[in-house]
Formats: structure tokens, C-alpha cells, sequence
């Protein structure tokens, strides 16, 4: 029996001023394979928007290999977390490295008794893992569809 392909041991350390580009390199690369597909790419938009969004307090690289491969967002707010971001080189896609870090964000919203959101852009396939984790679909906008995943309830 064939093994399918090794998750590399993944670390997370806090963003830095100079992984500013990184992420904005990532954050655009993905936005224009989905956004091109339905008519909404703009990059002076998105650029615009993700400097809006980008908070390094809440920004972690995602390290492996020696390298950085990704990174992600997530803001603590009153009454839920909400994944900003997450987004992988594209050598590290589809091993369970996203798997790994959205379930530890989900171990997080359940001690904390909170829920988390996020949003995904129309023809993500990272869709298909956010609803395999148990997210559900709470609306959508024109680039958007938004998905919350409650914690279970205590015992």
C-alpha cells in the first residue's frame, strides 16, 4: 500500500514589518485565481483592502522545511474568532497543513466557548474542508460566501 504525501512538521511564529509583502504576495495570488474566474479581479481593490485588513499582532508565518510557506489571521473579537486569512505556498496545498491549523483555531473557539467565522471567495476549494470541519453557510456577497462553526455543547 502506497503512503499518501508527508505533512511536514509546520510551526507558527509571529508576523514581522518584513513579512508584510509575503503575505501580501500570497493574499493576491489566491484572491486572482478565484476573483478572475467570476469577473471580480481588481488588484488596486484587493491591495487596498488587504492593507486595511492585514493586523500584525494578529498575523502568524506558517514555517516548515526551514522556509516560510504561509500564513495566517486570526482576530479574537467579543463573541467569536474569526479566520481572516489562510493561505499556502502551493507545494504545501492539499497535505493537511490547513486541515491541522483550522482545527487547532476550532480547539480555541471551543475552550474559549466562542465560535469562528470566516469568509471563503466564491470557487475556493478550501469551501469543501471549511464544510468537512463542520462550518455552515450564514450568507454571501458578491465575492464572498461567509460560514460560522459553533463549539459544541458542554456536557
Amino acid at each position: 500500500m502506497a503512503a499518501g504525501p508527508r505533512r511536514p512538521d509546520v510551526r507558527l511564529r509571529l508576523a514581522k514589518p518584513r513579512d508584510y509583502s509575503f503575505a501580501l504576495a500570497l493574499y493576491l495570488d489566491g484572491a486572482a485565481t478565484h476573483l478572475t474566474k467570476i469577473g471580480r479581479w481588481d488588484r488596486r481593490r484587493l491591495t487596498a483592502q488587504f492593507r486595511r485588513g492585514y493586523r500584525p499582532s494578529q498575523a502568524r508565518i506558517i514555517c516548515a522545511e526551514g522556509k516560510d510557506i504561509g500564513w495566517m489571521q486570526v482576530a479574537e473579537l467579543a463573541g467569536r474568532l474569526h479566520l481572516r486569512q489562510l493561505h499556502l505556498l502551493a507545494p504545501f496545498r492539499g497535505n493537511g497543513i490547513g486541515t491541522k491549523l483550522i482545527g487547532e483555531v476550532l480547539k480555541r473557539g471551543a475552550a474559549l466557548r466562542k465560535p469562528v467565522t470566516l469568509d471563503v471567495l466564491h470557487g475556493n476549494p478550501a469551501r469543501a474542508l471549511y464544510l468537512r470541519l463542520g462550518f455552515k453557510q450564514t450568507g454571501r456577497d458578491i465575492d464572498k460566501i461567509q460560514m460560522i462553526w459553533r463549539p459544541p455543547p458542554r456536557e
